[in-house]
């Protein structure tokens, strides 16, 4: 088939939800849970946007599944039932490997992730650059060495 993505751009890795999702919302590309849903136009085969996207501009301009022609542009929407049902879904948070413990609704993943206090941020102190949790950033920078050693030498 096509290539090799990443989760980042494709769909969502099994392990990172609360329950087990069907197979029959998994993409035949990346064999990921979807990642906005798409589908070809007669018979319906769904992918991930960006795994068909890859597909049609590396490899042909056919459907995987039954060689129909196909290009982004002949793309069609998923049914709306599905993207409901994965929208309702709970999975890990993308900073669940720097301690984020919460099942967030996939269609709320965006504004969690942008929110979460286990953001990797970097310590503003000149010559430090540590990174650390954003929800530690305020204590670690007040008692930082960088910081200190700075406010002694002012």
């Amino acid at each position: 088939m096509a290539c090799c993505p990443t989760e980042e751009k494709y769909g969502y890795k099994d392990d990172r939800f609360e329950k087990t999702v069907d197979a029959h919302f998994h993409c035949s590309i990346c064999r990921n849970v979807l990642k906005e849903p798409v589908m070809c136009r007669n018979n319906e085969h769904i992918f991930c946007r960006g795994c068909i996207t890859e597909h049609l501009t590396v490899n042909s301009h056919t459907c995987p599944e039954c060689n129909e022609d196909l290009t982004v542009e002949t793309l069609r929407q998923a049914p709306r039932v599905l993207t409901n049902y994965l929208s309702e879904l709970k999975i890990k948070c993308d900073y669940s490997n720097r301690g984020c413990q919460e099942y967030i609704r996939l269609e709320e993943l965006d504004t969690h992730v942008e929110n979460c206090g286990f953001a990797q941020v970097k310590c503003s102190n000149e010559e430090c650059g540590m990174e650390i949790n954003k929800r530690e950033i305020v204590h670690h920078e007040s008692t930082c060495s960088m910081h200190v050693q700075a406010s002694q030498v002012s």
